[in-house]
């Protein structure tokens, strides 16, 4: 005799997925707040490593346009002639300056000041002071510059004036 066992119901079938108006508001509203995000860390990023400021004050830099024009001038009046090298020995750099003057003597007694200016960050900048090494030689070793490109800018001082001025771009090599 066969034995009738309960039949158990078989598990009910979920439901299709329903895209409702709830869902959508949902997915719209975190896909914008990711965008939002994702943008305010950026423009953090951006801001925080080039503010994009190239000087403190352009109303102040452009009141002394004139007398940097009277400046150079003045410089080429002098007839110097430079020849400037900066090269990587290592990880420093070696900053060398000779001058002559008209008549192709040296220019001794200046102080000289040279500045490299990394072209995105100025963290990454440095000063140095050249020394006479040789009248009419100037140089300076700067610690710890790495290759890329930079801007040179060199200033020569007699007694606190300014009587020489270069700014250059270069790139140093490995």
């Amino acid at each position: 005799m066969p034995i009738d066992l309960p039949v158990r119901a078989a598990p009910s079938a979920r439901r299709p997925f329903e895209l409702s108006g709830r869902i959508v508001l949902a997915s719209m509203i975190a896909f914008f707040i990711v965008v939002a995000g994702v943008n305010a860390i950026m423009m953090t990023m951006a801001i925080r490593t080039m503010p994009g400021v190239d000087v403190k004050s352009a109303y102040e830099t452009s009141q002394r346009f004139n007398s940097e024009i009277a400046r150079m001038q003045e410089q080429d009046a002098r007839g110097w002639q430079a020849k400037a090298d900066i090269h990587r020995t290592g990880a420093d750099a070696l900053v060398a300056l000779v001058l002559h003057d008209k008549q192709g003597l040296p220019v001794q007694g200046l102080a000289v000041e040279a500045k490299l200016l990394h072209p995105a960050t100025r963290q990454h900048d440095h000063e140095a002071t050249l020394s006479e090494t040789a009248p009419g030689s100037y140089a300076a070793r700067v610690p710890t510059v790495h290759s890329g490109g930079w801007t040179v800018v060199i200033e020569a001082r007699r007694d606190g004036a300014p009587v020489f001025l270069s700014r250059s771009r270069v790139v140093l090599a490995d």
